[in-house]
């Protein structure tokens, strides 16, 4: 780990040495990790940086040192390039390129604002974020989402041509071995209580890739009396009314594991008319599973197979099943490869045929999983640092949460879009080293502010690949 010292003349040296590097640069030349980020932001959501100055600052005018635009960037940047706790923001973050940098960006987007030449503690960026209301960083995620749609970037992965993908399941996020507020959940086994906070998420489950963070609700209780604790269904149901409302008009497909296969969820689903595909077991519905069974039997039309290098899928549908007063479509899919055999079952509210039931498996149920890979797994494991208790406060994790999914966003950008694809997979070989090399590219060489300006007058077309 790095440290850096922040004599005055260390830091003219530093700064010097940089600006001799950026400087004389050729605008025609290969976009730098930053001038790449900046470009990618601006080319999907221009916004985005007038939104940041939107954000209600809660902090007496008088008292502020560090604008809270510098602020909400840094956590956002922090992140992207997965520092990995609050407090290494000064030791990962602090060196003199990178201030030159983030003042460089600042003076751009915000002309009229004082910006400090030095680096905030992780503890500065705490104190603001107790007192920043979540509604507002969830705000900031919902603009950026509604920008990506605006802009029709991810139509060619919709399902049937008109559904987006929402993959929809809880995760754990903190666990701590005592009491950590009023709001913990609470669960004992061998004699030892664990307090937890769980959240469920929303995110667009993508072909290609991408798992974009669309809705969040925290999983927590109200008060510590309560008599019946907080749960991923209650907390489904408020995240429903949210998603409508953040998205009132967009076409949307629920993919949900088996937990959400009854029919409140269902109805909640028809009465947004959002579609639903459902990971169908045995146990979770007997009754209809049985039904499924025997009439899946009486229809040998309704089979379609398909033959792919090294695997087999059988595709079976039935459609019509009554459960609990409606009625329900489900389909399965077979696969055959020479590691085994997996049968894929689910519920939805499409009707089924042989010319969709491939789409609805592969574009539909089969997405879910991204949730779980692309999304919970990365920031879990991926140096996100999804359960790093970045406060201890209820509301400052919510706000560090929020922001850690705009970078997840942002890095999957760059990652999958057509700017930086085949150099990340010619020159990087990962995406851990894709997040070393952004660090190392934002703290040790300045942004040129001239050079900016020409790279974002530049228009350009960021695509993704099809799958």
């Amino acid at each position: 780990m790095r440290s850096w010292k922040y004599g005055a003349a260390k830091r003219g040296c530093a700064l010097a040495a940089a600006k001799t590097i950026c400087s004389g640069a050729n605008p025609s030349g290969e976009l730098t990790l930053p001038e790449a980020l900046v470009k990618t932001i601006e080319h999907f959501v221009p916004e985005f940086w007038a939104a940041l100055s939107r954000v209600k600052d809660p902090r007496h005018p008088l008292l502020i040192e560090y604008p809270l635009q510098q602020e909400l960037l840094v956590a956002v940047l922090m992140f992207m390039v997965k520092v990995g706790s609050r407090r290494n923001i000064k030791y990962k973050l602090g060196s003199p390129a990178f201030v030159a940098t983030l003042k460089c960006l600042m003076e751009r987007y915000y002309p009229d604002v004082a910006f400090p030449d030095a680096l905030f503690h992780g503890d500065t960026l705490n104190y603001v974020l107790k007192r920043v209301s979540p509604l507002e960083t969830h705000g900031l995620r919902t603009l950026v989402i509604r920008s990506l749609l605006r802009k029709r970037c991810l139509e060619a992965f919709r399902l049937k041509g008109l559904y987006y993908p929402v993959a929809v399941d809880g995760t754990g996020a903190l666990v701590f071995r005592s009491k950590h507020c009023d709001h913990c959940l609470t669960k004992t086994s061998n004699e030892q209580t664990l307090y937890y906070h769980p959240v469920v998420e929303a995110k667009l489950a993508l072909e290609n890739g991408l798992a974009l963070s669309v809705g969040t609700e925290f999983v927590q209780n109200e008060r510590a009396d309560v008599k019946k604790q907080d749960c991923e269904l209650k907390a489904f149901y408020r995240l429903a009314k949210v998603l409508k409302q953040d998205f009132p008009i967009v076409k949307v497909c629920l993919l949900l594991d088996a937990l959400f296969a009854c029919k409140p969820v269902l109805t909640v689903c028809r009465r947004n008319r959002w579609g639903y595909i459902v990971t169908f077991k045995e146990g979770s519905l007997p009754e209809v599973w049985r039904e499924y069974q025997a009439l899946k039997g009486l229809t040998p039309e309704n089979v379609l197979i398909v033959n792919r290098e090294g695997c087999r899928q059988t595709f079976r549908w039935i459609n019509d099943i009554d459960f609990d007063g409606m009625t329900v479509n489900a389909f399965e899919c077979l696969e055959e490869t020479a590691a085994g055999t997996t049968p894929f079952v689910w519920l939805t509210g499409f009707r089924v045929d042989a010319g969709n039931v491939e789409e609805l498996s592969r574009r539909g149920g089969r997405q879910r999983w991204k949730i779980e890979n692309e999304g919970f797994n990365t920031q879990k494991n991926g140096g996100y640092g999804l359960e790093h208790a970045f406060s201890e406060n209820n509301v400052a994790q919510k706000n560090f949460y929020l922001l850690m999914q705009i970078g997840h966003i942002f890095n999957q950008l760059m990652e999958k879009g057509s700017l930086l694809r085949e150099r990340i997979r010619a020159t990087m070989g990962s995406l851990a080293v894709f997040s070393q090399k952004m660090w190392a590219a934002l703290t040790e060489t300045v942004i040129d502010a001239a050079r900016l300006r020409w790279i974002l007058g530049t228009r350009i077309q960021i695509r993704f690949e099809s799958g």
